[in-house]
């Protein structure tokens, strides 16, 4: 038999009597939350839960029938249909329709227990309403996590249009409870390409790999999924390898991309010159024969034309040459392809290899300042003694 629990409205032997159970639930419902009991077959599932698993509705029936409803329902008033369509506890409440009609009856003699929420928002109100909620009472995984920071962004983003919120992030941050540079850190991760996604959604990266990563372009991002593959993780001196070719390649396409936007203006001129030419072309033999001799007239237009011809040849080598660019920069991509585990061999050892100068030249200073320790302790002495050959040695080994 289902153990009996106590909450508002209830006594030991069950509910109040009609009058003293109806004054608390009007007491209740004038409270600034709005609690109410709502009869079950008035409240209605909301579609935009569908995102969220409704697994386990079996063990939570029993779990709410031996301890009671732990966490009351959330729901919103449609007015049109007189029924309260719900916006937090989804699985709470078809937990609650699966139960016998009895124990239903003993446990909620007056209606379900909900918070009703104000009904005079607008339907991107209620989707983050009904997401932050979720969101509070679930453990949910790092796909659903991403989901809902995606969602609640696009959802901001129509906010912001209308002038209703400024920073995006910071309202993330506060509807999920996490860090302004958390939320931007599930943003940033939407760049990962779909394999990099797929291992964050698996926990074989962390977000901030991922935030890492999703910064670098594509070839970059297939470069840090090899080595991943071939060796189960990637250290931070392969990563800044990476990083600093992905930065170079920005920087080409960026010099690209300007000289093209530089060569397109200058064709835009030239076409202006050549239609200016043109038509002081049509004005000059349009010119009466007695304001200018003919031959002023052959003249004028003669120069004229020559400039305008000049200028289309100009021109035509501007197209050329963006043609050109375009197609040195098409062979540059395709050449861009997954780099051979040889060039990523190459990479991590340019990576420690830069990673150990660097160690040596911070540390470098030390030694320096303690010459009169390394002059007294004949250990030390004879271990940067050795130090030196090795460095004569191999800049010998540089040189040969």
């Amino acid at each position: 038999m289902a153990k009996k629990t106590f909450s508002a409205g209830m006594t030991k032997t069950g509910v109040l009597d009609n009058a003293g159970g109806e004054k608390l639930k009007e007491l209740q419902a004038k409270t600034q939350y709005n609690f109410q009991y709502i009869p079950k077959d008035r409240i209605i599932s909301n579609p935009k839960n569908e995102k969220y698993t409704q697994d386990g509705i079996d063990s939570l029936m029993e779990s709410i029938m031996v301890n009671g409803l732990r966490h009351n329902l959330s729901v919103l008033y449609d007015a049109d249909q007189d029924v309260y369509r719900l916006v937090s506890g989804e699985r709470r409440y078809h937990a609650i329709m699966k139960m016998p009609e009895q124990d239903y009856n003993t446990l909620f003699p007056a209606g379900i227990p909900c918070k009703v929420e104000k009904s005079d928002i607008s339907e991107i109100d209620e989707e983050i309403m009904l997401i932050s909620a979720n969101h509070d009472v679930r453990e949910s995984s790092m796909e659903v996590k991403r989901w809902e920071v995606s969602r609640l962004k696009e959802l901001y983003e129509a906010k912001k249009l209308k002038g209703e919120i400024r920073n995006i992030n910071a309202e993330i941050a506060k509807q999920l409870n996490i860090s302004e540079r958390q939320a931007r850190k599930y943003t940033t991760a939407e760049n990962l390409i779909p394999e990099l996604s797929e291992l964050l959604n698996e926990n074989g990266i962390d977000l901030n790999q991922a935030d890492k990563f999703g910064k670098l372009d594509e070839d970059a991002q297939k470069s840090i999924l090899n080595i991943i593959k071939n060796s189960g993780s990637i250290d931070n001196a392969e990563f800044q390898s990476i990083k600093k070719l992905s930065e170079e390649r920005a920087a080409e396409a960026k010099q690209y991309r300007q000289a093209l936007e530089n060569a397109n203006a200058q064709i835009a001129e030239k076409e202006s010159t050549v239609r200016f030419l043109e038509n002081k072309i049509n004005e000059l033999e349009k010119t009466p024969a007695a304001s200018k001799s003919r031959e002023e007239l052959e003249a004028e237009i003669r120069y004229i034309t020559e400039a305008k011809d000049k200028a289309e040849k100009e021109r035509a080598k501007l197209q050329t040459n963006i043609e050109k660019m375009k197609q040195q920069q098409r062979e540059k991509e395709a050449r861009q392809t997954e780099v051979s585990d040889a060039e990523l061999k190459r990479i991590s050892l340019i990576a420690k290899t830069e990673l150990a100068l660097t160690e040596l030249e911070n540390k470098f200073d030390i030694l320096k300042n303690n010459k009169s320790v390394i002059r007294a302790d004949q250990d030390i002495k004879i271990r940067v003694e050795i130090l030196k050959r090795r460095f004569e040695d191999l800049l010998a080994d540089l040189s040969s």
